[in-house]
């Protein structure tokens, strides 16, 4: 197995362009460009190893197998390839690979496996530049047991493979390779793993969604207590399913009743016909427990808050009815959503007051206008983020209009919604991370789909959704040192981070943004663990009636 895939890895080493008179060369000296091609390889090949170790029996293991089939006649004995005569398609054995090891990094994903999936993300992103560099007419065949030749139109070069060793007979190419991967003078390594629109919901900014509303199926919150179940999730855009039943059900211990979701999907593109564009159509009917608070807090860090010192971040009301939508992946960047809802809204009320370690008394949730709600919903999010919960780099954007104006039912209003994000790497060791979010209102909007600011996620340093309004204005920014010297001879993977909130409602019943309204805050924390697990303070700077004592807070997801 090793071996295969040293060998298909073997040619994203030599698929560029050669100078005519280079016809014979063997693999100590493959020129000093190849090295970072060369680190992917050896990448690949303990990924691997990884994988088939965790799961040997599984289906994991067998589609790896698969490919193994796919690309030779007799497994490893053959060096991974057809045959010893006939020219192959590189490019095409190169693609063939992507999209298997894609498929493998989802099935990871889906098991918990994080860790490998992102760093086998790592590597295929390197591999699809090596795709997009071979460009076409790049052929490859194996000419005896331990050679390969490579040919780019009239150019060619040969290699001369030896077990799995063929990148590294002297040690000199992982020495070389592994310090242009390094940060200067540090141990650190630099991390590519990018993550986009559509995929890997906990790598991504936005939790939220427009379309469906993914729950999982353990969460505890004040108005449904403990709620236990079992969920499968809608199709992610490199799954290999083209259709599939999704959806939830539980019983929430609290509540005293069962949530559940029903749905299913179907994509309309051939699998892996083209990565780019592609088209699901689904729907699903519910009865759930529903917030708007989920940009603030995961459900993860939201249960944990709440099971361990009672502190809830989102307020709930409850949703039943149907959805049908379309979902269309425009670019490898961006996604268009488009759907139709027919709700009937009712208040929670809060049931439950246990937390482990005790503290005051859950905050009630508030209560709703209930009725039927019809309306059409639009999203239209982009962007590319790398590596979101350690040292983010790039932007990420997502735009929302629910239209419920003139579709009867009890309500007659418009909402819409923007948000973007960037993050900025100012310098190996510096990180700026900003949000503007801002959001109105048309028609007679009911409460619960009113914005609300402050506390985790939002302005930080004063109560938990305490501003209310029917427009509403926010920005964050946040600066991080990540490694600090006063940290680093202690503690791996120690961030610290100074952060400033500022937002606006219309709250005091003017809708022009005025500065002499506008809340904000300001304090400092320490990340452990990149930034997933972050201890902050924060400070009000505008006294609002509630004093201007900080906040402290024990978080475990980045606050955007």
């Amino acid at each position: 197995m090793k071996r295969t895939f040293t060998a298909i890895a073997l040619i994203a080493a030599i698929f560029v362009q050669q100078p005519a008179n280079a016809q014979e060369r063997v693999a100590s000296t493959v020129p000093p460009e190849y090295e970072s091609v060369v680190y992917t390889v050896q990448r690949v090949v303990g990924l691997l190893q990884d994988v088939t170790q965790r799961h040997a029996s599984d289906p994991i293991s067998n589609q790896i197998l698969s490919i193994s089939d796919r690309l030779s006649m007799s497994g490893p004995v053959t060096g991974g390839f057809r045959s010893n005569s006939s020219d192959e398609d590189l490019v095409a054995i190169l693609k063939d690979v992507e999209r298997e090891l894609r498929s493998i990094s989802r099935s990871l994903e889906r098991r918990g496996e994080d860790n490998l999936a992102e760093r086998l993300d790592e590597v295929l992103d390197d591999l699809e530049k090596a795709i997009d560099e071979a460009g076409s007419d790049t052929r490859i065949r194996r000419s005896s047991k331990d050679s390969y030749e490579i040919r780019k139109g009239s150019s060619k070069v040969k290699i001369i493979s030896k077990d799995d060793d063929w990148w590294d007979e002297d040690n000199e190419w992982e020495k070389e390779d592994r310090k242009a991967h390094r940060f200067p003078n540090t141990d650190r390594w630099h991390s590519d793993a990018s993550t986009y629109v559509g995929e890997f919901t906990h790598r991504w900014p936005f939790r939220e969604q427009g379309i469906y509303r993914n729950i999982p199926a353990f969460r505890y919150n004040r108005v449904e207590g403990f709620f236990l179940g079992f969920a499968r999730a809608p199709l992610d855009w490199s799954s290999y399913d083209r259709g599939r039943v999704f959806g939830q059900v539980g019983y929430a211990l609290g509540l005293e009743d069962w949530r559940w979701e029903a749905g299913a999907e179907t994509r309309l593109g051939r699998a892996y016909h083209n990565d780019d564009l592609d088209l699901k159509l689904g729907g699903s009917y519910h009865v759930n427990t529903n917030t708007n608070d989920l940009w603030k807090s995961s459900w993860a860090e939201n249960t944990t808050a709440a099971a361990l010192f009672k502190h809830d971040f989102f307020d709930y009301y409850q949703t039943e009815g149907w959805t049908a939508y379309a979902v269309a992946r425009i670019t490898h960047f961006a996604q268009l959503s488009a759907g139709f809802r027919a709700d009937t809204y009712s208040s929670l009320s809060k049931e439950v007051n246990w937390s482990l370690f005790g503290g005051d008394d859950f905050r009630p949730n508030p209560g709703i206008v209930a009725g039927d709600m019809k309306s059409f919903v639009f999203s239209l999010e982009g962007g590319q983020v790398r590596s979101f919960n350690s040292h983010p780099s790039g932007m990420a954007f997502r735009l929302e209009a629910e239209i419920g104006q003139g579709l009867g039912g009890d309500f007659d209003f418009s909402r819409y919604l923007g948000d973007l994000r960037g993050y900025a790497r100012l310098t190996r060791d510096a990180g700026l991370n900003l949000r503007l979010r801002g959001g109105f209102t048309e028609g007679t909007v009911p409460v619960q789909k009113a914005f609300t600011l402050g506390g985790t996620g939002s302005v930080r340093g004063y109560p938990q959704n305490i501003f209310l309004g029917s427009r509403m204005i926010l920005a964050n920014a946040e600066l991080m040192l990540f490694d600090p010297d006063i940290f680093d001879f202690i503690l791996d993977d120690v961030a610290v981070f100074g952060l400033f909130d500022a937002g606006w409602t219309n709250m005091s019943g003017q809708n022009e943004f005025s500065t002499d309204d506008t809340v904000s805050s300001a304090g400092f924390g320490v990340a452990f663990d990149d930034r997933t697990f972050r201890l902050e303070v924060a400070w009000p700077l505008k006294n609002m009636g509630t004093g201007m004592n900080p906040s402290l807070w024990l978080r475990i997801a980045p606050s955007f």
